[in-house]
């Protein structure tokens, strides 16, 4: 068993699947594996009855797609079951008002963190993209910041704001091209945990009751641009989309902002 689960691991990196996809994807398989060795069951309904035992539809799917890559990848076989899909109905992404946005912001003290939040919502940056910015990564002049080798792999660049401009250089004018732009009093990197909570301890004393995450800041910097008239094709280029279809999930929550719009005439 652990040969092949080292073997699958292994071919996963090969594959350039993400790190939390190899972490789940192997956890689900070893799962599976352990089961299959204490069975008798021929292959396909040994699979069967192993899912059954998953109660969540979500750890199901992703124990199935494990199970059905092992063969394909190490097995170099198809998968004996085929599992019907039920498609399920995504959810909109929340969304935050820029008031909202501000507010969050209002309740942080300490400047690197507010310049880390700020820069989550004004240039569309997942946390782990934030605490990985180089201070070579920033174009001060030109206001544009480079992503370096984010979810997909791909570097795009983004925006940045005009009012973090002066906050930003006071940062870079003290550091090379190569350090990180955020550091910790003890000269570290920042973790996407500490980040994270400064989020969270602010939103908390925002008192706002929506459900908001750091990732919401994302969400909210994409819906805002295509609510102020940018294009779906610059904003999936922006987010560094591979697809414009995951972009698009935002029209539909722009459609509800606009529903509740009243006209004025």
């Amino acid at each position: 068993m652990d040969n092949h689960l080292t073997q699958f691991n292994q071919l996963l990196k090969i594959k350039n699947y993400s790190r939390r996809t190899i972490s789940i994807y192997t956890t689900n398989l070893k799962r599976f594996l352990e089961y299959a060795d204490n069975t008798d069951y021929a292959p396909e309904l040994r699979i069967i009855k192993f899912l059954n035992t998953i109660e969540s539809e979500e750890i199901r799917r992703n124990s199935y797609n494990a199970i059905q890559l092992f063969y394909k990848l190490v097995l170099k076989k198809s998968c004996p079951y085929i599992l019907k899909m039920v498609k399920t109905r995504k959810r909109l992404p929340q969304v935050l008002t820029k008031k909202e946005v501000e507010l969050i912001i209002s309740k942080i003290t300490n400047i690197k963190h507010t310049l880390m939040i700020s820069m989550m919502y004004g240039s569309g940056l997942r946390v782990s993209e934030v605490v990985n910015i180089r201070v070579a990564h920033v174009d001060i002049e030109n206001l544009l910041l480079n992503i370096k080798n984010s979810k997909n792999k791909k570097d795009r660049i983004t925006p940045l704001s005009q009012k973090l401009k002066n906050d930003l250089s006071s940062i870079i004018n003290e550091r090379s091209g190569k350090e990180f732009l955020f550091k910790t009093i003890q000269n570290n990197k920042y973790t996407i945990r500490t980040v994270q909570k400064v989020f969270e301890n602010a939103f908390k004393k925002s008192g706002i009751t929506k459900n908001a995450t750091c990732h919401t800041l994302r969400h909210s910097f994409a819906t805002h641009l295509l609510e102020n008239g940018i294009d779906i094709r610059s904003i999936q280029k922006i987010l560094g989309h591979a697809s414009v279809k995951t972009t698009m999930i935002y029209l539909h929550v722009a459609e509800c902002t606009i529903k509740k719009v009243e006209s004025p005439l």
